[in-house]
């Protein structure tokens, strides 16, 4: 069950900490593989991710809200998180105390999720040597194009998308009032 999206989100959770990242990563995966699957264990990991994002932002009502959906759904599929080798006790303990911290309104800090396997752990070590970052190392609070990724991103992919998708949408419903006249 352990894919190549799930380590590479692993390698930008605990390497660089481009929580937006783990989140592209994943949600492209998620569309790909289960898309149809609105309480997939790959939307918890989502909602983790960003919920870091915002809470590290200091956007804590944001932040609150991701993580405790995320808790609920990874209490939910412990069996799959033992199948991706996710210690789910250590998460769990993990998310309760960031969720405290959130609600206290204390500082932000990284948190690892804790590998239950040693090859998939060296396999997400040595990808992170190949980003140039090192796993769970010190994580740089300065680093503005990716704390604040969402707002210095280009959008004109995006943009282009929604609006190809708004005119698809539309010729649909106006095809639909031809046929039935």
């Amino acid at each position: 069950m352990v894919t190549k999206a799930f380590i590479q989100y692993l390698v930008h959770f605990h390497g660089d900490r481009d929580y937006f990242e783990c989140h592209e990563i994943l949600e492209d995966h998620w569309k790909q593989q289960d898309a149809r699957n609105r309480d997939s264990i790959w939307i918890a990991f989502i909602q983790l991710a960003v919920s870091l994002y915002h809470y590290r932002r200091k956007n804590l009502i944001g932040g609150i809200r991701m993580m405790e959906k995320a808790l609920q759904r990874f209490i939910h599929k412990k069996d799959q998180l033992l199948l991706l080798k996710i210690d789910v006790d250590d998460l769990i303990s993990k998310i309760n105390i960031v969720l405290d911290k959130m609600k206290t309104n204390q500082d932000y800090e990284p948190i690892q999720i804790k590998i239950d396997d040693q090859q998939l752990l060296d396999i997400c070590k040595e990808e992170c040597k190949k980003l140039g970052v090192t796993w769970g190392g010190k994580e740089d609070l300065s680093n503005d194009p990716i704390i604040h990724r969402h707002i210095l991103r280009d959008r004109s992919t995006v943009e282009n998308e929604r609006f190809l998708s708004s005119v698809i949408k539309k010729m649909e419903r106006d095809e639909g009032k031809f046929i039935n006249n």
